[in-house]
């Protein structure tokens, strides 16, 4: 049988017109060969860059979720400072608020013990939001700059309140300083006025009863020798000693005008120049002086003029 016969391709090269003429034979067979690997390759070279080309466009799909992310972590240790510096503000302005409310219960406090009524059981205190929680970003993948905290609003709120009662604070302080001034001053003066019995007993003779010839200048109570005398008042002792009628007799001013005397006496416990405090003891009843029996005169001078004592007594 007879072969077929393969057709070729002749490739004549030559430089110039001198040189010998290269002839080269190419068959069509090894041409189509060579065209089908070059379309292959171009082939293959096609799906590589589209690949390229989608793997760079996932690749900067990732580099801006991260970048996303990023400005997020950013935006929240912002938020962080900034509520860090809220709390830090939030703490100042109630330790100055818990300062003014000390001296709120100390004023209660001497309200209650003066009346027995009215003010506060418990310690004041002032409520404040907790500060430890955690604060998260709101799940929003299409908005990098929203955030909302529940935390946040509340320290919002605190701190408006906060502001508010400060900008109160120094008004109602200034009031309240005045309010205490004028209490210590009453309890002051309620210490140094004569308000309580200066001792137990029968009354013996009472004010202003006319007595060989004169009038009673105090009030008589009558107890055994040795029964305690108290000072009616908190003063000073401007006498102790003896005086004529009146036996050992001790003096007291207290101020605001007002001074007790307390006479016959078995014993004084107290000196010229003493201080003494309401209720303290500074005697014993006795029956010196012009006495018939063991007994207390006491009086209470009013910028010097004899008053009834029993207008004192509670």
């Amino acid at each position: 049988m007879e072969e077929k016969k393969q057709k070729h391709l002749n490739l004549l090269i030559f430089t110039d017109a001198s040189s010998r003429i290269r002839r080269f034979k190419i068959s069509y067979n090894f041409l189509r060969s060579v065209f089908v690997v070059f379309i292959i390759l171009v082939a293959s070279g096609a799906i590589l860059a589209s690949n390229l080309v989608l793997t760079r466009q996932k690749l900067d799909e990732k580099i801006a979720e991260l970048q996303r992310l990023e400005y997020k972590v950013q935006y929240r240790e912002v938020e962080l400072v900034n509520l860090e510096k809220k709390t830090k503000e939030i703490e100042t302005k109630t330790r100055i608020l818990e300062n003014y409310l000390k001296e709120v219960e100390s004023l209660d406090k001497m309200v209650r013990d003066i009346t027995g009524k009215g003010g506060y059981e418990q310690e004041v205190t002032i409520y404040t939001a907790d500060l430890s929680a955690d604060i998260e970003p709101e799940e929003d993948p299409n908005e990098i700059y929203y955030y909302t905290s529940d935390q946040e609003e509340d320290l919002d709120d605190i701190d408006a309140l906060l502001d508010e009662l400060l900008e109160k604070a120094p008004g109602l302080s200034a009031v309240l300083a005045e309010d205490k001034q004028n209490m210590e001053d009453h309890i002051y003066l309620m210490d140094h006025t004569p308000g309580i019995w200066p001792t137990w007993g029968k009354i013996t003779s009472l004010f202003n009863e006319r007595r060989w010839g004169y009038r009673h200048k105090g009030l008589d109570i009558a107890n055994n020798n040795g029964t305690p005398i108290y000072a009616a008042a908190s003063g000073v002792v401007i006498f102790d000693g003896w005086h004529g009628n009146y036996g050992r007799k001790i003096i007291v001013y207290h101020g605001f005008g007002y001074t007790t005397v307390y006479a016959h006496l078995s014993k004084m416990l107290v000196s010229t120049g003493d201080e003494v405090e309401k209720g303290q003891q500074i005697a014993t009843m006795g029956n010196t002086g012009n006495s018939t029996g063991p007994h207390l005169h006491y009086e209470v001078l009013v910028d010097g003029i004899p008053t009834n004592p029993m207008d004192f007594m509670p």
